[in-house]
């Protein structure tokens, strides 16, 4: 058993051996949740606490499941847990009722909702139109509406589909005659049906409850109000229950989820134990400060791992620019490490996707798309072939890379154009910083000042974030260097920018410094790095090198606002004696 432990953090080996019947383990990014979770198992089976034949692990994928049993069996539990998902196992529940029940004629399963919906909806509906009514359709059924109850909890929520509130409900009402018409379930119609079996026939749900009496979920900040309810219903009154999950990573809702069921665990499992894993093994100290900073009731994770590179922030004139600069980036990593595996570009959404695909493949660097729908094991294996991620954020959980590039942080993006409620945009802020803690060594973030749309050439906005994100590596560097010699502050600053480089030239070093410096200001004044000062000053000072104020006065290019406002900043920057 020891041998199984020894290597867990004290608070994983809390989380582990905790005897408490109903036990929430939030467990931060990077904190090793999944085998925090196996452990848990293997242990309290092995202590003889629970039987793992009656034991039920639900996950939100297929490959999640497997990969659970797979290190189950590789701690030595001998006897299988049942793991699944929600859906699987619902229906694998329907099917042996009606064998048991003898249905002459048991319902298909619609396995998309397109085929039922699409002819439903009106003709002149767009595809715009077309996929935020099926969506709403979605997030209604997620969340147990029928026709009479959704205007008021859309209204409530602050839900604005395109085809309006009233349509919708029109369109759930004849989605619902329709498949009864045609005898059909779909996903969600499953986990309906099996509550109804468990509410309406008490002999039966004690027999599941007793099959079932030691339930494990994993990522429930995810769990929506229809899963709650059939969780609700497979618990028994001598039923345990362990539940894993962040708030921080709570990133669903517009599908329906609610992490109210974590962040108020106690209120619907009352007497309940609560074991916190705070320490991330996953990224740099200021990886984790940056990202962390996005989280309006802060962060309370903590990592061992050294300071490494502080994020960098690159503002491009164009996209084209702006992916150019990241392929750059990406074949420079490449020179060093010999890999492209360990790479990542993540994007808001999936249009994204295709320029900087086209770009890649213009430039012959391989890469690999995978799609939202796709799992964590899924993507790890594909990025096994020896080319760059470029995925999205939602797709990006559950994943992480040593060098992460995360693109167009612009408004319309980041947050997204349709976010409009506080809750929505607490949401967008989650969302970044999951992207942002894929990262483990590295992160670059950028935008650009003009994005083309089809055949449009649109003015763009740095994402309010990038601000945020901005003034927290400000405040972590202003708090490491802070008494230090100033030679040693610019060290400082330059070894975490280029930790594991080999040495510049002085004067590509002085040309990074600088460039640097005038992108941060840049960005803090929502101005083009050039306002800042011109490129003409630019090459200027790195060809002179000016030490005090009276020699930058003497640069014709610089103007007298530029070196009172600025003269310090650039004097720190100049004077290092290897510029």
């Amino acid at each position: 058993m020891e041998q199984q432990n020894n290597d867990l953090t004290p608070a994983q080996y809390d989380a582990v051996k905790n005897d408490a019947n109903r036990l929430k383990i939030l467990a931060g990014a990077g904190s090793g949740k999944t085998r925090v979770l196996t452990h848990r198992i293997a242990h309290q089976s092995k202590a003889l606490r629970i039987e793992p034949e009656h034991a039920l692990c639900l996950t939100f994928t297929k490959k999640a499941a497997e990969e659970l049993q797979e290190r189950l069996q590789a701690l030595g539990l001998s006897s299988p847990v049942t793991a699944g998902t929600f859906h699987a196992l619902a229906y694998a529940q329907l099917q042996t009722r009606w064998k048991d029940l003898d249905l002459p004629r048991v319902p298909s399963i619609l396995e998309n909702r397109k085929r039922i919906l699409n002819p439903i909806l009106p003709k002149q509906f767009s595809f715009e139109d077309r996929e935020s009514t099926i969506n709403e359709v979605n997030w209604a059924t997620a969340r147990r509406l029928t026709p009479e109850t959704y205007p008021s909890a859309a209204e409530a929520a602050r839900r604005d589909p395109s085809a309006g509130v009233s349509q919708i409900s029109e369109f759930l009402h004849k989605f619902s005659q329709e498949k009864k018409k045609r005898n059909l379930i779909d996903f969600d119609d499953m986990l309906e049906y099996a509550i109804a079996d468990l509410t309406n026939d008490a002999e039966y749900a004690a027999g599941r409850q007793w099959k079932y009496r030691y339930i494990f979920v994993d990522e429930f900040q995810d769990v929506n109000p229809l899963q709650f309810a059939l969780l609700r219903s497979w618990l028994g009154p001598d039923s345990s229950i362990c539940v894993v999950g962040d708030p921080n990573q709570a990133i669903y809702s517009w599908n329906g989820a609610d992490a109210k069921y974590l962040e108020n665990f106690d209120e619907y499992f009352p007497n309940s134990t609560t074991v916190e894993l705070n320490e991330n093994f996953r990224s740099t100290s200021k990886i984790l400060e940056s990202a962390s900073s996005l989280l309006k009731k802060g962060n309370a994770m903590h990592t061992h791992k050294p300071d490494g590179e502080t994020p960098s922030i690159y503002q491009a004139n164009d996209c084209s620019a702006e992916v150019s600069y990241i392929a750059k980036k990406i074949k420079e990593k490449h020179l060093q490490s010999g890999r492209l595996s360990g790479q990542a570009v993540l994007v808001r959404t999936h249009t994204q996707i295709s320029q900087i695909a086209n770009i890649f493949n213009e430039l012959s660097i391989p890469f690999t798309s995978p799609m939202d729908h796709e799992t964590a094991t899924e993507v790890h294996n594909s990025v096994e072939r020896n080319s760059v991620t470029i995925t999205t954020f939602h797709a990006a959980k559950g994943l992480e890379w040593p060098v992460v590039y995360i693109a167009g942080l612009e408004e319309g993006f980041s947050p997204i154009s349709h976010a409009v409620s506080e809750s929505s945009l607490d949401e967008e802020r989650r969302l970044l910083y999951v992207a942002m803690t894929r990262a483990q060594d590295q992160l670059h973030c950028s935008w650009a000042r003009q994005r083309t749309f089809g055949t449009k050439k649109v003015s763009r906005r740095a994402s309010p974030y990038l601000k945020e994100i901005s003034r927290s590596m400000v405040a972590a560097n202003d708090q490491i260097m802070k008494g230090a010699p100033l030679r040693e502050r610019i060290q400082i600053l330059r070894n975490q920018i280029f930790p594991n480089d080999k040495p510049s030239p002085p004067s590509s070093q002085l040309r990074n410094d600088l460039n640097s410096w005038r992108e941060s200001r840049a960005l803090a004044a929502d101005v083009k790095p050039s306002d800042v000062i011109s490129d003409e000053a630019f090459e200027e000072l790195i060809a002179r090198k000016p030490k005090t104020k009276t020699q930058l006065e003497r640069v014709p290019q610089l103007s007298t606002f530029n070196v009172a406002r600025y003269g310090d900043e650039l004097i720190s920057i100049l004077s290092n004696e290897n510029a």
